[in-house]
């Protein structure tokens, strides 16, 4: 997710736009949703998934995105379907504009041979189903898919299957709360170095990425969500 520095640094996201258009979209992005660190005891972190990931349990930075949405709001042939919602909030945190300029920036200057395989257009993106070995722009893969959730490797390339320095997953989910009447969607990622020694028993160690690479980072998945919206409002 670290590419996002680059995209800030060659234009290719905040470039779009005047400076006063660009703010104001900044602006609402950092109101319509919260932000949060994923507590210790949150499912992602004993699910099977992650533990095959990082298995040595090195520290993370790991944080949820969480959007709610009243459910009058959702197109109609959503409403009912947690996997549906899940699957369209997926497509559109790959296939809109949050995620176009990476696309191009990784077409551009990480399309390393034998990635054909990958999706590297958003209308591909759109319009995929999102399942386990999905690989997009040589940065992202799918390695899991539940009913509500789809879990996707970041950090590095899907050509490198080992422990990285540079390694983490994301999970977007999508779950209906009937009684209040609405969707929540969470975006949650966490962010570590596999290839790291374990730490020691007890120890309370904290990820080491710098404050502004942590900012670069919630503000892109902040993004990411909310370009989201366009595949499932109604």
């Amino acid at each position: 997710m670290g590419v996002f520095k680059t995209l800030l640094k060659t234009g290719l996201w905040t470039g779009v736009g005047s400076a006063a258009g660009v703010g104001g979209t900044m602006a609402y992005i950092l109101s319509s949703s919260q932000i949060v660190d994923l507590p210790r005891d949150d499912p992602m972190f004993r699910d099977r998934t992650y533990g095959w990931y990082n298995p040595r349990g090195t520290p993370a930075l790991s944080d949820v995105v969480i959007k709610r949405v009243p459910l009058s709001k959702i197109k109609p042939e959503l409403r009912n379907s947690e996997e549906a919602l899940t699957l369209e909030f997926c497509r559109g945190v790959w296939g809109r504009w949050g995620f176009w300029p990476q696309t191009k920036y990784q077409q551009k200057y990480d399309r390393p041979p034998k990635t054909d395989d990958n999706l590297w257009d958003i209308k591909e993106l759109a319009q995929a189903k999102f399942d386990r070995g999905l690989r997009i722009v040589n940065h992202f893969e799918v390695v899991n898919k539940k009913r509500n959730e789809i879990w996707i490797r970041c950090g590095g390339s899907p050509m490198d299957s080992g422990l990285r320095k540079s390694d983490g997953l994301i999970v977007l989910g999508a779950r209906i709360d009937k009684a209040a009447q609405e969707v929540e969607f969470t975006f949650k990622s966490s962010l570590f170095n596999s290839s790291a020694p374990k730490p020691p028993r007890g120890s309370d160690l904290k990820h080491s990425m710098p404050a502004k690479i942590v900012t670069l980072h919630q503000w892109y998945v902040k993004i990411l969500t909310e370009s989201a919206m366009g595949r499932v409002l109604a």
